[in-house]
């Protein structure tokens, strides 16, 4: 994949498939015997699902929710829920550090209370990222437009100088429409593999990224 003239000023990830693996729809389809489309679908239609990701309601409300969408055993629940998000694909911590240096680098993650503390005690969201956006702190979720505008605004940044890394197709859909140059991870390696691809670690750019004078 060849890198385009146009040079970014701001790398935004995603983090579930992109930055950790995230294998909880897998592993809810399962667990019920479903499809991975039917538990994105059950969660979709859920409005309590819906507001936590917003942070709009409870964990206490989520997990009853989540425990009669899915019929899951009276365990605990924000165990198993957590469980699911696993430390960073290998190599992925350093190669953003070392991003860090050269360009404004963030994550905008459709999340969750409980998956951002369990996070951050995996590793710290603050200091690998110079901006770290959660869907359920800036009341806003992909792919929805208000979303990438909120980030783009706390960011001070245009959209056309940021590039985009997720896993799911209908953000990348949405982000490009904004104007944003979008990228789709595959999943099954996290986004180091597409970071070598587009050389970023090679440009030498430190004069375009946050520390120029």
């Amino acid at each position: 994949m060849a890198l385009s003239r146009d040079k970014p000023l701001t790398l935004l990830f995603d983090l579930g498939g992109v930055i950790v693996p995230w294998v909880g729809l897998d592993a809810l389809a399962t667990l019920n015997d479903i499809p991975r489309e039917e538990v994105v679908e059950r969660f979709a239609a859920s409005v309590i699902s819906s507001a936590f990701e917003r942070g709009q309601a409870s964990e206490a409300a989520f997990i009853a929710e989540f425990q009669q969408m899915f019929d899951l055993p009276d365990t605990d629940i924000a165990a198993l829920w957590n469980s699911w998000v696993h430390p960073p694909y290998p190599g992925v911590l350093e190669a953003l550090a070392d991003l860090k240096t050269q360009f404004t680098t963030a994550c905008l993650s459709n999340t969750n209370s409980l998956h951002w503390t369990h996070l951050n005690k995996i590793f710290s969201l603050d200091e690998t990222f110079h901006f770290a956006f959660a869907s359920h702190l800036i009341h806003e979720a992909k792919p929805d437009a208000s979303c990438y505008l909120k980030a783009l605004d706390l960011m001070n940044c245009a959209a056309e100088d940021v590039w985009f890394f997720d896993d799911t197709e209908a953000n990348i859909a949405a982000a490009q429409t904004l104007g944003l140059k979008a990228f789709h991870v595959d999943r099954s390696v996290g986004v180091l593999p597409l970071l070598q691809d587009l050389g970023l670690q090679d440009l030498g750019l430190t004069k375009n990224g946050p520390h120029a004078s």
